[in-house]
């Protein structure tokens, strides 16, 4: 925690020192004249790497060769409007970018590292054997291959936890920070899913917050009491509501991913499947 404050500062720091330099004057002026478009670049780098997926999961080597190529194209057009007359404002200007990146990758490896450490502790609070999804392509590839090869049916649940509503748990949770309380909830749903799921079922951690279930031999009716039986035990357990979608192979699709996409599609449009009265659900144990 003590690198994270640090960095953290840094950040801060530097950030008001990039945005003071225009401030710096001497008898001919103003020192850095800095063009709009700086501004914009430095900021739209510490933001993209600090909060877009795609970007912050790269090498910092890579992140800073692609912000070098982002700067470059820009400065290209710039020069070619306003001539090469500020070509040393252009140099500084790709060094405090590079640096800042720099910093922006640093700042995020040690939020990750946190946030690793606190989910940690609430996996080992509340154990279960729910996976990373970004971890289970094997096991997702070897059931969506025997699915296909002896022509059985397998669904996926996309589960989407929502607000705590009970007086009891908020009083039980009121001094965690949201981000460990976030953790420790899905680590307490990924408990109670592991004990209503049989063990064929793969249960995946989505980043995102959601729970991806994967049931092999297991039709549509079936995965819809099962969506019931979850929610109803969350539901009891935490005071969690929750929202569920389901697709099923092979009527809606064929792989793992359009199974995935096709689920998150049903629930974007409202059609996740409710019961209004939670009944059969000895059903569920004879999938």
């Amino acid at each position: 925690m003590n690198e994270l404050k640090k960095i953290f500062v840094l950040m801060v720091l530097y950030l008001l020192m990039v945005f003071s330099l225009d401030e710096l004057y001497s008898d001919y002026g103003s020192i850095f004249q800095f063009p709009s478009h700086f501004y914009f670049l430095i900021v739209a780098a510490v933001f993209t790497t600090l909060f877009v997926p795609r970007l912050s999961w790269m090498a910092v080597t890579t992140l800073l060769g692609f912000w070098a190529i982002v700067f470059f194209i820009v400065a290209y057009f710039y020069i070619r409007v306003n001539g090469l007359e500020n070509i040393q404002i252009l140099g500084v200007e790709f060094i405090l970018i590079e640096v800042a990146v720099w910093i922006s990758y640093q700042l995020n490896t040690q939020l990750r590292s946190a946030e690793s450490i606190m989910e940690s502790l609430a996996y080992s609070t509340y154990t279960n054997r729910t996976i990373n999804l970004r971890q289970a392509t094997e096991r997702i590839d070897v059931e969506m291959t025997r699915s296909r090869r002896h022509h059985r049916p397998l669904s996926v649940l996309f589960f989407k936890p929502e607000e705590i509503s009970s007086k009891e748990n908020q009083e039980f949770y009121h001094l965690m920070r949201d981000d460990l309380l976030k953790h420790f909830v899905a680590a307490r749903i990924g408990q109670i899913m592991t004990n209503e799921l049989r063990q064929t079922d793969l249960i995946l951690r989505d980043p995102d917050g959601y729970f991806v279930i994967m049931c092999a031999e297991t039709t549509r009716e079936n995965s819809l009491l099962l969506a019931e039986r979850i929610q109803a035990a969350v539901s009891a357990n935490i005071g969690a509501s929750a929202k569920w979608s389901i697709a099923s192979f092979p009527e809606e699709a064929l792989t793992f991913d359009e199974l995935l996409n096709q689920a998150k599609a049903n629930m974007s449009s409202n059609k996740s499947h409710q019961f209004s009265n939670l009944q059969n659900y000895q059903d569920v144990e004879t999938r």
